[in-house]
């Protein structure tokens, strides 16, 4: 269990909060590329409780800025988009990708241009890569910029899925991260998910082993299987909310990150990639009947569980279905959801297989305690190899060292 300062310290990430501050440390991924089109629609994205507005100008170029016009306040997501500039409806306010306002057509002509100058709206430097326009949130200078491999890739080679889920965004990520739960909550679909996932009911309760990393922690979940061998499933977790889910040789590598809209709500993206092919549309259709997200919603969000439905939760399936829910990911977000919206983990009881939920928690408040002293936090005091980070899985013999295990 957690203390209340403690957790809270970890929850709480809007406005001037430690965990707000810290991760805005990190370039965050914001809104899928393909989302703002070149003079098209601008869109809200709300993240750590604060509206942004992103659009694309005519040119090509992807922007973020602050979402409320300096003016009188009025939603920039009600803006024209021409000419590489958001013009505001209400008084024709003009800004340009940078955040430079280039007109004011409610000022005396010939002072238009020195009154221009002095109208601040806050541009956020961007960056695309891997099918996302990610930006920089934090003050100062843009640290490292998390080179992954599926960011060096070709959109022909990613697909990107995201959901919207109503808690706090912890809950989300130590639930990626629990490997235990896999043969308990998802064991009527782990035969669907993949033959290698499907090894994890041999065993309810995996060993952890866990090595720290510069990027924060490398865990080998270890199971005993029926012919004496042991099967490890390998995870990764980055820095601040990213994780690798471990994947066999033939299937496509999965990259995690759960992103805070404020403390009550958050984002997970998924990333499911190839990095020596294209995806075909079986790939997709396959991923998708895989992990349950329903191709008919949004890839913005395909989740739509509430608490008032009990998530659709179908209790005349239980005789067959342990759940009686639809997908390996909508039974992650109905558990988190559970919870509340901030779980009280001052109440809750830790067992052996939570040991890497809890070193989890010891990083992050470490990194909170290192920036409260003035010292670089940790995922941040050096470059990192982004790029060499992968997850795995497989079988090896009982004395045989999980760490061997190629990264496939």
């Amino acid at each position: 269990m957690l203390s209340k300062e403690k957790n809270d310290l970890l929850t709480q990430v809007t406005g001037d909060a430690p965990m707000a501050r810290y991760m805005k440390q990190f370039w965050v991924p914001a809104i899928r590329a393909e989302r703002i089109k070149p003079n098209g629609q601008p869109i809200r994205v709300r993240l750590f409780g604060h509206n942004y507005v992103a659009f694309r100008g005519a040119d090509g170029k992807a922007a973020i800025l602050d979402e409320a016009c300096p003016h009188r306040r009025v939603s920039l997501t009600l803006a024209r988009n021409e000419d590489n500039a958001l013009t505001c409806l209400y008084h024709g306010w003009k800004f340009d990708v940078d955040g430079n306002c280039v007109d004011a057509p409610t000022e005396p002509p010939d002072k238009v241009e020195s009154f221009c100058k002095k109208v601040p709206l806050k541009y956020y430097p961007v960056k695309e890569a891997g099918g996302i326009v990610w930006s920089w949130l934090g003050e100062g200078l843009p640290t490292q910029f998390p080179e992954f491999e599926f960011n060096n890739l070709p959109e022909s080679n990613l697909l990107i899925r995201i959901a919207e889920i109503n808690c706090n965004w912890l809950q989300v990520l130590e639930g990626t991260l629990d490997s235990a739960h896999v043969s308990m909550l998802h064991q009527s679909w782990v035969e669907k998910v993949g033959a290698t996932v499907s090894k994890t009911k041999h065993d309810l309760a995996p060993r952890y082993e866990v090595d720290s990393q510069p990027y924060g922690y490398r865990a080998g979940a270890l199971r005993n299987m029926p012919d004496g061998s042991q099967y490890v499933r390998i995870s990764e977790f980055v820095q601040p909310w990213y994780s690798f889910i471990p994947k066999a040789p033939e299937e496509n590598h999965i990259g995690s990150f759960v992103i805070p809209v404020d403390d009550n709500r958050c984002v997970q993206w998924f990333v499911f990639y190839n990095h020596e092919r294209a995806l075909t549309f079986e790939d997709i259709a396959i991923t998708e009947r895989q992990f349950g997200i329903d191709p008919n919603l949004s890839p913005d969000n395909f989740y739509e569980g509430s608490l008032e439905g009990r998530w659709e939760q179908d209790r005349t399936k239980l005789e067959d279905h342990f759940t009686g829910m639809y997908g390996v990911l909508v039974e992650d977000y109905i558990i988190a959801e559970s919870m509340g919206e901030i779980s009280d983990r001052t109440q809750e009881y830790l067992g052996s297989s939570d040991k890497l939920i809890a070193k989890i928690r010891f990083f992050l408040l470490r990194a909170l305690k290192d920036m409260d002293e003035g010292k670089a936090p940790l995922g941040l005091d050096q470059e990192i190899d982004y790029r060499n980070i992968r997850s795995t899985n497989g079988n090896i013999p009982a004395d045989s060292d999980w760490r061997t295990v190629p990264k496939y």
